[in-house]
């Protein structure tokens, strides 16, 4: 517990300091004024737990600056950026364009999320090949982590029986939870089903496999 509280304080500080760099640009253009709120758009899966940590954080630094967080579909996090409608955006996977620009914030283990009555679960760890053959809760076909999942997947010569997709990640915990299927997910997204014992999270033996998370702004 020591060492997550060190990390979430690191990270909390990292996000700041990144929050800071990048308003500092936004000042020299003269774009900004200090009294302006901030306004950010969020993944779902960046937790709400998560991110009250940071909020209080950020606002012991910053008191002047007020924050609202809207959370979104990755989709419509990037409009909002695009739009101005959201100062920045904080979504996995990010990557730059001719439009947007990006901080890397974090990255997060994925795991293998199980029923606590799986097989799996019981193993500890478990081969990526292990895999091969199970039925699977994915993403929507349109989700870059669905990409990102796929193409991990193919290259080790595994495929799995996809028998449920959602667009968000508390869908697809809660059909896991009913045994419908197993699923690769960033371990910190699963903190509460696993104090919960709802959940089963299994480490990858032979591979590893991240999520990272990144703040887009507009150029």
């Amino acid at each position: 517990m020591a060492d997550q509280d060190v990390n979430a304080r690191f990270e909390g500080r990292e996000l700041v300091e990144q929050y800071l760099e990048v308003e500092a640009s936004i000042r020299r253009d003269g774009k900004i004024s200090a009294a302006a709120p901030l306004r950010i758009a969020a993944i779902y899966s960046v937790g709400l737990r998560d991110m009250s940590q940071y909020v209080q954080r950020f606002m012991a630094l910053q008191p002047d600056v007020s924050i609202d967080i809207e959370y979104l579909h990755p989709d419509r996090v990037v409009e909002k950026v695009l739009e101005g409608q959201a100062d920045f955006g904080l979504v996995s996977f990010p990557e730059s364009t001719r439009k947007l620009a990006y901080l890397l914030w974090r990255e997060e283990e994925m795991v293998v999320a199980c029923a606590p009555t799986h097989p799996f679960a019981a193993a500890g760890r478990v081969s990526v090949k292990d895999l091969h053959g199970q039925k699977y809760v994915g993403f929507d076909r349109d989700l870059v982590i669905r990409r990102k999942v796929d193409r991990f997947l193919k290259d080790r010569g595994v495929a799995v029986d996809v028998v449920l997709e959602f667009d968000n990640i508390e869908n697809i915990k809660q059909a896991i939870e009913i045994s419908a299927g197993v699923a690769l997910l960033p371990q910190p997204a699963l903190q509460r089903e696993l104090q919960g014992g709802t959940l089963a999270s299994v480490p990858l033996a032979d591979a590893r496999f991240v999520r990272p998370l990144g703040i887009v702004h507009r150029r």
